[in-house]
């Protein structure tokens, strides 16, 4: 099987997760014990009495089946994810404008962890028990052991204190990225630490395993280079079970971005999320989820190929 083909047969497989996941997402939400009519009408008695016609409005009174049928159908055929309960407006309009700046962030800190980990890791590999390997070993241990939001205040009061840089997104409303450039740069140095933590630690022990093996003392007794030893046969088949963790590590890593962007009040998708979470604002909250989980899933097909294109034993 061709690769084009197991794209193609994996992207079909992909329907049926898809709305799957979007029934876990929408019937989780449904059942919670939450009223969010009584969010929207609080205590004013005038808007308690039109408390039927929000119920009316949002389709409450339906059987929870035909609820989910009246917010799946339009999504998957037309991408209308519905009117939001608190600002009534499309929920589109509200996370859409932010989805670019989401990617932006996301994206350039997992490159760069990767990218960055890879080569600390294996340096430290190859230089067991080194002061490097030691400092490394040291570093990812205080970086993974940091959360993200605590990482993310104490570079912003580091900023401020040492430089006078105040590095939040003052321009709450705005998708220009290049208002409050230091407030981007401090949020992509915040999980590219945590990222750069995390991952060193897996390549690092990868490559000490795969430098004790046999096959690695054949090939430098054959008279091998040690760079060809190195990148040609260690690392390959060190990153076999780097690139499946990093995979699965996918879901917890984006979910930890809404939390990112709220400390940095970065315009993006996930703050997007907390806010209408906050307001119980449900239709925005399931397409926030929905946003995430199609990208977990869409990252995934992505591993799985990357997968198959490090391992050429792996037949598509």
């Amino acid at each position: 099987m061709s690769l084009m083909s197991y794209f193609i047969r994996r992207t079909l497989a992909m329907i049926p997760l898809t709305i799957g996941v979007s029934m876990l997402i929408f019937f989780m939400f449904a059942i919670t014990p939450i009223d969010p009519v009584n969010i929207k009408v609080g205590l004013d008695p005038n808007a308690q009495k039109n408390r039927d016609q929000y119920v009316k409005a949002w389709g409450l009174d339906k059987p929870i089946y035909q609820r989910y049928l009246d917010w799946a159908i339009p999504m998957f055929t037309r991408l209308e994810f519905g009117e939001s309960w608190t600002r009534d407006v499309p929920v589109e309009e509200i996370f859409a404008p932010y989805i670019g700046n989401t990617i932006f962030l996301f994206g350039i800190s997992f490159v760069l962890s990767l990218l960055v980990s890879t080569i600390i890791g294996i340096v430290a590999a190859t230089h067991h028990n080194s002061w490097f390997d030691q400092s490394a070993l040291f570093g990812s241990l205080v970086g993974f052991s940091i959360p993200g939001f605590v990482l993310g205040i104490v570079l912003i009061m580091t900023m401020y204190s040492a430089f006078g840089i105040l590095a939040v997104y003052l321009s709450g409303n705005d998708t220009n990225l290049g208002d409050q450039i230091w407030a981007v740069v401090v949020a992509e140095l915040t999980m590219l630490i945590s990222g750069i933590a995390f991952a060193t630690r897996l390549v690092r022990s990868q490559m000490l395993n795969v430098l004790r093996q046999n096959y690695i003392r054949t090939a430098r007794a054959k008279g091998l280079s040690e760079r060809t030893v190195i990148y040609k046969h260690a690392l390959r088949n060190a990153l076999l079970p780097f690139v499946t963790v990093i995979a699965l590590s996918l879901p917890g890593i984006l979910s930890g971005s809404p939390i990112i962007e709220r400390v940095f009040n970065y315009p993006g998708v996930g703050r997007q999320l907390i806010r209408a979470a906050l307001e119980f604002d449900l239709p925005t909250v399931l397409a926030v989820n929905m946003f995430f989980s199609v990208v977990t899933i869409f990252m995934l097909l992505i591993a799985d190929i990357v997968y198959g294109i490090v391992d050429p034993r792996i037949k598509f």
